[in-house]
């Protein structure tokens, strides 16, 4: 375990940056493999969607060898660990974000919102993104309220039901404090799923770029301990995000080589 991590700011406030928590060469590869594959350069403003906002920037890659990299990286790993409490895990295997500078006729960013039901005091999540490249308080990145975190009463009661029957618990944030959270490239945003959060407009000149993982205690559902098996021998991503555009598809490189502890990381191998 890894005493440097501030678990009780976690605890106390709903998130914790954890500086570093991958080297930051790892995360230019895994920029690179974006501009290479999807033609994605941070640099090069013509590279840049023509339109953005919403589920437009998720970059649909869940199984590249770079990104495994990151994933069974030992102090990855330790970290989650020291967060749970125990170092039998299984890993995530979600994907990038890639946000240009917001411009006229971009959708606004995606309102501040729990993510699953907040009441459910019985559930336990841990959510996390890693910056990809270092990150500005207005680059479009992580922000949160974590004064209402630290209140139950200010939870809604029942969801908001878009048109396509999908549930959404947004958070009225009139009169509390909203906290942009800044990162370096390498650095590792964790988040209680009880916190209301969300991403900002990019409001600077650069993009942001970002990678969405988390872990959690392994043997849960079994479709936890199946369906990341399976994507990773087959290419295409879990059921639960085929729907996203562009995620119904196979990737077209080889299965990510794992270390041990990427083996029981997928859930190949037991703890």
């Amino acid at each position: 375990m890894n005493d440097s991590i501030d678990v009780a700011h976690l605890r106390n406030h709903g998130w914790l940056r954890v500086e570093q928590a991958v080297p930051a060469e790892l995360c230019a590869r895994l920029v690179a493999v974006l501009q290479s594959e999807f033609g994605l350069a941070a640099k090069d403003p013509h590279s840049w969607p023509a339109a953005s906002g919403g589920l437009r920037d998720l970059v649909p890659i869940w199984g590249h060898q770079t990104q495994w990299d990151i994933r069974q990286h030992p102090r990855f790993h330790r970290i989650w660990a020291t967060l749970w409490g125990t170092d039998a895990l299984w890993v995530s295997l979600d994907s990038c974000r890639f946000t240009p500078p917001r411009r006229p006729g971009d959708a606004a960013p995606y309102p501040l919102h729990w993510d699953h039901d907040p009441c459910d005091d019985e559930r336990q999540m841990l959510q996390g993104v890693l910056a990809l490249t270092d990150t500005t308080a207005n680059q479009g990145g992580f922000r949160c309220v974590p004064s209402l975190y630290r209140d139950p009463e200010a939870r809604p009661a029942a969801p908001v039901i878009d048109d396509g029957g999908d549930e959404n618990w947004f958070c009225e944030a009139a009169g509390h404090d909203i906290v942009p959270v800044p990162a370096q490239a390498g650095d590792l945003i964790v988040w209680d799923w009880r916190l209301p959060h969300g991403n900002s407009a990019n409001l600077s000149a650069r993009p942001r770029l970002a990678f969405y993982v988390s872990m959690f205690p392994a043997g849960g559902d079994e479709w936890l301990g199946q369906a990341p098996i399976e994507s990773w021998r087959s290419g295409r991503c879990v059921p639960l995000w085929r729907g996203r555009p562009g995620y119904d598809r196979i990737e077209p490189w080889p299965p990510a080589r794992l270390t041990p502890l990427g083996r029981r990381l997928l859930g190949l191998d037991p703890w």
